[in-house]
């Protein structure tokens, strides 16, 4: 079983639904994500997403599309 997996049946077992925060790699900077991702961890975050930022991402929404082109 996968890492992911392995959370979410544990989630599953407990009844609970997953805290999975996403923030685009790089926005506004490098130190910055790492320290979100660092504070997300603590604050008891399930899963950490990290997106990729790419050339078009409006199918993302306006939100990620902003922070994507940032």
């Amino acid at each position: 079983m996968s890492e992911l997996a392995a959370v979410f049946q544990q989630l599953r077992v407990a009844g609970r639904r997953a805290l999975i925060p996403f923030v685009v790699a790089g926005d506004p900077s490098l130190e910055a994500t790492a320290s979100f991702l660092e504070r997300f961890a603590a604050a008891g975050a399930d899963v950490l997403e990290v997106g990729v930022p790419f050339s078009d991402p409006i199918a993302d929404g306006p939100v990620n599309a902003r922070a994507a082109l940032r």
